[in-house]
């Protein structure tokens, strides 16, 4: 009779728990041939349309800023890839075309003589849509200010462009540098023309009467942005008849509180001569001095700046200085003096 092998209970528990019944093969397996079992792997979702309509906005709007910069290739580069993606996209096709475009325009500038870059663009500017006009105005300033401070452009500082490009601060500094290099009259009118921007009315004033009393025939008239000072000529002229009613300008200005009294006026500086240190208009004797039999008569202008400095003494002075100074403006412009008096 064979020997029955011993089992122990651990080794019977053991072989029971470590065989699994195999259902679908209907047989026995151990744990190492049961096949493993297959892990799902995560898959990204696919992106809504919304988010690609969004990829799509944000880099349109890239491109936007960069053309508005004029920034062309840059914008040209963008234009490309994101018309790669949405080829039948009308709104890239047509920025993609601007951008050509103005990239073509200003290389064609780039080749150009540098004196004729600022004209160049300057064209270029008004012919452009509005809000890539901005940013080719200053590069036209720019182009311009390489020239000097006082360069001009169609008769117009640096300081003219960069306002119409809706910039007053760099503006500012642009015609602050021009009047600083050369204090003339027309150069002093573009100053006060930004402080006028800027809202800063008491200084633009103070700048205009300046610019007044060293040469009104200097001043681009019809560009000047304070109302009041422009209209200045035609009072004098008409109403106060006055013989030349832009020479008279600034006294006028001053008579009615438009214009600020401040200093006497000055000499007038050549526009093509260094600039030097300038004195004030001395005052003159109401007989225009012993020979003045020999002396040519004096101008509207040189009456008008005397006529300034006697009112800025009659102003600030008290006592027989005040009388004279009244006594040579009745001399100078009797009507003037009047409506001095009557507004005071």
């Amino acid at each position: 009779m064979p020997r029955r092998r011993f089992v122990s209970p651990r080794s019977y528990a053991r072989s029971v728990v470590g065989t699994q019944l195999d259902l679908f093969l209907d047989r026995f397996t151990t744990p190492a041939e049961v096949p493993p079992v297959p892990v799902a792997t995560a898959q990204p979702e696919p992106r809504p349309q919304l988010d690609l309509f969004g990829d799509r906005q944000l880099q349109l709007e890239h491109a936007r800023r960069a053309l508005a910069e004029a920034r062309a290739a840059d914008a040209c580069r963008e234009l490309t890839r994101l018309r790669s993606y949405h080829p039948e996209d009308p709104a890239i096709a047509a920025e993609l075309d601007l951008a050509r475009q103005l990239e073509r325009r200003l290389d064609e500038i780039e080749t150009a003589a540098a004196g004729e870059r600022p004209r160049l663009l300057a064209a270029l500017a008004r012919s452009a849509p509005p809000r890539v006009r901005t940013s080719l105005l200053r590069r036209a300033a720019g182009e311009l200010g390489r020239a000097g401070p006082t360069a001009l452009l169609d008769d117009k500082p640096a300081s003219v462009l960069l306002l119409a490009a809706d910039d007053p601060d760099a503006a500012w500094v642009a015609a602050d540098d021009a009047a600083r290099h050369t204090p003339r009259a027309r150069f002093l009118a573009y100053l006060a023309d930004v402080e006028h921007r800027l809202d800063r009315r008491s200084r633009a004033r103070e700048l205009y009467r300046r610019a007044l009393a060293l040469d009104p025939y200097d001043l681009d008239w019809n560009e000047l942005a304070d109302d009041a000072v422009k209209e200045l000529p035609d009072i004098a002229g008409a109403e106060l008849e006055l013989d030349d009613g832009m020479a008279w300008a600034a006294p006028v200005g001053v008579v009615l509180g438009v214009l600020p009294v401040g200093d006497p006026p000055v000499s007038p500086v050549s526009p093509v001569s260094p600039v030097s240190p300038v004195s004030p208009v001395s005052p003159v004797s109401p007989t225009w001095g012993d020979h003045a039999a020999d002396r040519p008569p004096p101008s509207a202008l040189d009456q008008a700046r005397r006529f300034l400095g006697a009112l800025v003494r009659a102003s600030r002075e008290r006592g027989p200085s005040m009388i004279d100074a009244r006594r040579e403006m009745r001399l100078l412009a009797p009507q003037l003096l009047a409506a001095y008096l009557e507004r005071r």
